[in-house]
């Protein structure tokens, strides 16, 4: 390079200088960012980036050259407001090494991280002990480390993701061009390489909210600002490790989901635990699920962070989906033509939805993946030959008449072939539990080890014989009474629950006399248009 062309070259003095204080401090080799990777080669880009986080981590020493720090200004007054603080590829270049001394536009040495650490940690809000080193990197929460990178900026939209993998600890190929998909890769790198569920902390800006609908969207952010508000996340100290795969239809896990009760009714929404807390709060932090297909859920209320104590239950854990993205209703492809909150409904294509009393639960629903708790419905999303479920219910309350008496029972309730609307159709059935515990731990023994249809759920139903009728009675202990429930089936409409018509099923509990009690008539089951007795 001749004499013209180095002073031509924009960077020329500051590749200069640096090697120039990198002699000086007895150094042999001098690696600069700006010139030492063939961009031309995307090998070599790939490796590069992939590895550059354990090569500051790694280096002797590291210079930051800060082109916009005046020489005259003090460093309290300038350095906050230096672009180097604002650049996605710098994060690393400030985390990374153990020794990092920064230059002004003049090439004076204004202090070491270690001289500036506390200074830096307000300018940044990375804890001074991670910047000494005195805090491993792998102890920081998800949502916190990707907080520092809110509000930094790279050229390429695809950096914004591949400047934090050494952060991160993941690597993963480069594909310019895919744009905001990096980001969303990058999330699914770190879920497969960490237990850390403060992945999902995020939060949208509250500036963005210019709705009152209810609001759907896929759990993964879609740029490190959703972390802004993530600061003060730290993890839970019962992390378990939880193996997660990513598929067609969302990352797939075994994860333990809460239900949150719904107040004045027997429903609850959806809670997926974070095991994080906030400082701020001191509770426990979860993000609301919605469900919206078989063991699918998407994310509720992109806004808010659900903070919670004890009150929430927990359900068993289960092979669940998480959706990164809204899944794509083929006749109504952009859920803004329609409104957002019909956007449940359009998933369900058939539904059974039950109606308890307030003396009255749910104990536990097959097939709980088909079960929404927030709607109280059994649904199918395609496919109607999966139209069959059941519920087991119970009763535990104090009937108020001439005394005080104690309530208590539990009975199965069966319900098949209720994506059928002509009536005789839809075949129901309530069963006292103590009177038939063998035949009904069988039947459920069969129904519950894969997904049955409708035809294999009523063989096994007439098999072991289960009775069918809409009314089961049982006897009140140490009382002459006896409690009564019933079911009642009724074809409705409802946009907000499903597409189509709809079987609601209202059950009623009532206190009566025993001896006026008439005899309960059981039908036989229907299958295959034979009537089984």
């Amino acid at each position: 390079m001749d004499d013209q062309s180095r002073n031509t070259k924009k960077d020329y003095r500051k590749i200069e200088m640096a090697c120039q204080i990198a002699r000086q401090a007895g150094l042999s080799y001098a690696w600069i960012d700006t010139c030492c990777i063939d961009k031309s080669s995307s090998a070599e880009l790939t490796e590069a980036i992939n590895s550059m986080y354990r090569w500051y981590q790694h280096s002797d020493i590291c210079y930051a050259f800060l082109a916009d720090l005046p020489a005259s200004v003090s460093l309290d007054t300038a350095l906050p407001h230096c672009r180097w603080f604002t650049r996605g590829w710098t994060l690393q270049e400030l985390i990374a090494p153990e020794e990092i001394y920064f230059f002004d536009q003049d090439w004076n040495n204004r202090g070491s991280k270690k001289d500036l650490v506390e200074c830096l940690s307000g300018i940044t809000g990375i804890d001074a002990s991670v910047l000494r080193r005195e805090q491993h990197l792998s102890s920081v929460a998800v949502a916190q480390k990707m907080s520092w990178a809110a509000y930094r900026e790279t050229t390429r939209i695809e950096d914004t993701a591949y400047c934090l993998l050494g952060l991160f600890n993941v690597n993963m190929p480069l594909l310019y061009g895919e744009e905001e998909k990096a980001f969303r890769r990058l999330q699914e790198e770190i879920i497969k390489s960490t237990a850390d569920l403060g992945i999902f902390a995020w939060r949208m800006p509250s500036a963005a909210r210019n709705t009152k609908e209810r609001v759907f969207c896929g759990v993964l952010a879609e740029t490190p600002l959703a972390f802004a508000g993530c600061t003060s996340i730290a993890t839970g100290s019962n992390t378990w490790q939880r193996e997660f795969s990513v598929s067609n239809i969302g990352m797939k896990t075994q994860i333990q989901i809460l239900s949150a009760p719904i107040p004045g009714t027997r429903a609850s929404r959806y809670i997926l635990p974070l095991n994080c807390c906030s400082w701020a709060c001191g509770r426990s932090l979860g993000v609301r699920l919605r469900k919206c297909g078989p063991d699918q859920f998407i994310r509720e209320d992109p806004w808010t962070l659900e903070e919670y104590t004890g009150y929430f239950f927990p359900n068993a854990p289960r092979e669940s989906y998480l959706l990164t993205k809204l899944p794509e209703i083929e006749t109504y492809p952009d859920p803004q033509t329609w409104g957002m909150s019909l956007f449940i409904a359009k998933t369900r294509s058939h539904v059974l939805q039950v109606s308890l009393p307030l003396e009255m639960q749910v104990y536990d629903a097959w097939p709980w993946g088909r079960f929404d708790d927030e709607d109280q419905l059994f649904f199918v999303s395609g496919n109607p030959r999966w139209d069959s479920g059941a519920l087991r219910l119970c009763a535990n309350f104090t009937s108020v008449g001439r005394r005080k008496t104690k309530v208590e029972f539990e009975c199965m309730f069966y319900a098949v072939g209720w994506s059928e609307l002509e009536p005789g159709r839809l075949q129901c059935t309530l069963v006292d539990y103590r009177s038939f515990p063998i035949e009904l731990r069988e039947v459920q023994s069969q129904i519950t080890t894969w997904d049955h249809d409708t035809t294999q759920v009523l063989e096994q139903l007439a098999y072991h014989r289960i009775p069918r009728s809409c009314i089961a009675s049982f006897k009140i202990a140490g009382t002459k009474a006896s409690a009564v429930v019933s079911l009642t089936p009724t074809l409705v409409s409802d946009l907000s629950i499903c597409q189509n018509k709809f079987w609601r099923v209202e059950f009623s509990c009532k206190i009566y006399d025993t001896e006026k009690l008439s005899q309960i008539d059981h039908k036989g089951w229907i299958v295959g248009g034979i009537k089984m007795r």
